[in-house]
């Protein structure tokens, strides 16, 4: 079983500003122009509910050809929205300089990008610009599902004497993600939380589905896992966007979301006081989310599996090839003995599994 490092985080009570309520972190994906920055930053303001302003400066694209942010300048305009609307700030950090950088423009929080979390190297320069500094940093999980690499970023800042930390759970590139952006993977966040029960997590339903019609749908699932509070992407004109358009609400639709929110939180509370506040049943709660988390990803896997036996089937009809292949399939299921016997299964539970796997995946070749 492999050993997980011991955290010193923070109480999430003891740095949020949004007291007991789930944190609401809002702010378009990219900072465009200040009065682009100003304009969503006021709607923001008059409608409520939004605890941290969040924009993006330095956007890490994957062609050099889209727009890669405003940089620097944009911390002058998070800056007069800090004062102007008395509101706490927060930009993405992919380096040491910038860091250094919105730490000088009294950024009140900084993020870690996917891209940046699971690259070691990167992390070690940002912890190590941490020195004095003493500010709530935010981790993205990395993009890969690697959960060792997401706790691995977070020790590496937690080393270098920051506390206070949540982790952003933003989900999982992967083949499997269609209709959605990235695949929540909700294992992965949920194993987190039963590593550090005090870890802060923070689900961004923006990059996870990569289109508003899913948000809250993504946002509901993760209120049912306790989460700690939603970074998502607002726009006054998400259609005029430079970047990530289709994943971005306008204000008015966050208030809209937020009202929803407020519903499935109520709903969530009712429900766990219907169950007990003890700590085990706590524990059970987090258990039965991961199990459920498993499930869907056997589901989805067992359904590639099929696309690919029906393709296969397709092949061997214009061949005219039998659908059984016995030195095959025995060869298969004494691979499939090997491996689940090493991950200590029952081998009549692998035989009756794989049987079972192999008579639907012959119905759908025949």
């Amino acid at each position: 079983m492999q050993d997980y490092p011991k955290l010193n985080i923070s109480t999430f009570a003891s740095w949020s500003p949004s007291g007991d309520n789930p944190l609401i972190i809002a702010g378009p994906c990219a900072a465009e122009s200040k009065e682009q920055v100003n304009n969503t930053a006021r709607r923001l303001v008059e409608n409520g509910g939004v605890h941290i302003f969040r924009a993006g400066l330095w956007k890490p694209r994957t062609s050099p050809n889209s727009f890669t942010g405003v940089g620097r300048v944009g911390l002058k305009w998070l800056k007069s929205v800090k004062k102007t609307y008395s509101i706490p700030i927060a930009t993405e950090v992919m380096s040491a300089k910038q860091l250094l950088l919105a730490v000088d423009s009294d950024i009140d929080y900084v993020w870690i990008g996917a891209r940046t979390s699971v690259n070691p190297y990167s992390m070690d320069e940002i912890a190590a610009a941490m020195g004095n500094i003493d500010i709530p940093v935010f981790i993205k999980n990395p993009l890969t599902p690697d959960l060792s690499a997401w706790i691995g970023a977070i020790e590496r800042i937690n080393n270098a004497g920051i506390n206070k930390i949540a982790v952003v759970h933003r989900g999982f590139q992967s083949v499997y993600s269609a209709p959605l952006r990235n695949e929540p993977i909700w294992n992965i966040p949920i194993k987190l939380k039963c590593l550090y029960p005090s870890m802060p997590i923070i689900c961004d339903p923006s990059h996870i589905t990569g289109n508003t019609k899913f948000i809250a749908n993504i946002v509901n699932k993760a209120i049912s896992l306790d989460v700690s509070g939603f970074m998502i992407e607002v726009h006054e004109n998400p259609s005029a966007a430079l970047t990530d358009e289709k994943q971005q609400l306008t204000p008015t639709e966050l208030s809209v979301l937020l009202k929803k929110i407020d519903g499935f939180v109520s709903n969530s509370l009712s429900l766990h006081a219907q169950i007990s506040n003890d700590e085990e049943y706590t524990q059970i709660d987090h258990l039965r989310a991961l199990i459920d988390s498993f499930d869907e990803n056997i589901i989805k896997t067992l359904s590639q599996r099929f696309e690919a036996t029906k393709e296969i089937g397709e092949i061997k009809k214009k061949l005219n090839i039998s659908a059984l292949q016995v030195t095959r399939w025995q060869e298969v299921m004494k691979n499939r003995l090997e491996e689940g016997k090493k991950l200590g299964l029952s081998e009549q539970f692998t035989t009756n599994l794989m049987e079972l796997i192999h008579d639907e995946a012959l119905k759908s070749q025949e």
